[in-house]
């Protein structure tokens, strides 16, 4: 993954072959566990999103996560080693779960740098819309593999900074109530992919 500045950044992978990386609810919340050791360390996470077959993240990336380590021999930034320990551990315990060998998830995790904030908010709704889009839910907070449902205060065990993620946008709690119904698909998503 390429990082080459500090800012925010729309992380997102899927698994190889499109095929299923979430088997089971206890898979999610497994998932998150890991993201809650090596991404927050390395990290702000401002937005994630969880479906059957790939994730989303939305990362302040500080200088920290852009210190270079040496890990596996190869010199690279510290927030690319934590998705590299996050996406093999995990597929360690699918593999040996599902009795499955090779990669769980496409070998290239694809990091956009967000040059604008309107670009960066276009990321953020793109992320918690997903399981509407993909007809996994009705509405944004009926998902529970998203960092929605911690915006609307319906619940309160994210990894995510959602403090820093109201500051950054200007969002308040009404305002994801309020857009929580809205159609936000067209208007205002965009393509910035």
């Amino acid at each position: 993954m390429n990082f080459p500045e500090a800012g925010l950044y729309h992380v997102y992978n899927r698994g190889n072959n499109s095929q299923t990386v979430f088997y089971c609810d206890e898979d999610y919340w497994h998932f998150i566990g890991l993201c809650n050791r090596y991404l927050t360390t390395r990290s702000q996470v401002l937005a994630w999103c969880l479906l059957p077959d790939h994730f989303h993240f939305l990362l302040e990336i500080n200088p920290a996560g852009l210190e270079r380590i040496v890990w596996g021999g190869n010199e690279m930034p510290a927030i690319t080693n934590g998705f590299q320990l996050l996406q093999s551990n995990y597929a360690k315990k699918i593999n040996s779960r599902q009795k499955r060998t090779g990669s769980l998830f496409q070998q290239k995790t694809n990091a956009k740098y967000l040059e604008t904030l309107d670009d960066a908010l276009k990321a953020f709704w793109y992320i918690h819309q997903n399981p509407v889009e993909a007809r996994l839910a009705i509405k944004m907070s009926d998902w529970q593999y998203s960092s929605y449902s911690d915006y609307c205060s319906m619940r309160n065990n994210s990894f995510c900074d959602l403090e820093l993620g109201k500051a950054i946008f200007g969002l308040s709690e009404e305002d994801f109530v309020r857009e929580d119904l809205a159609d936000r698909r067209e208007e205002k998503l965009g393509r910035i992919f």
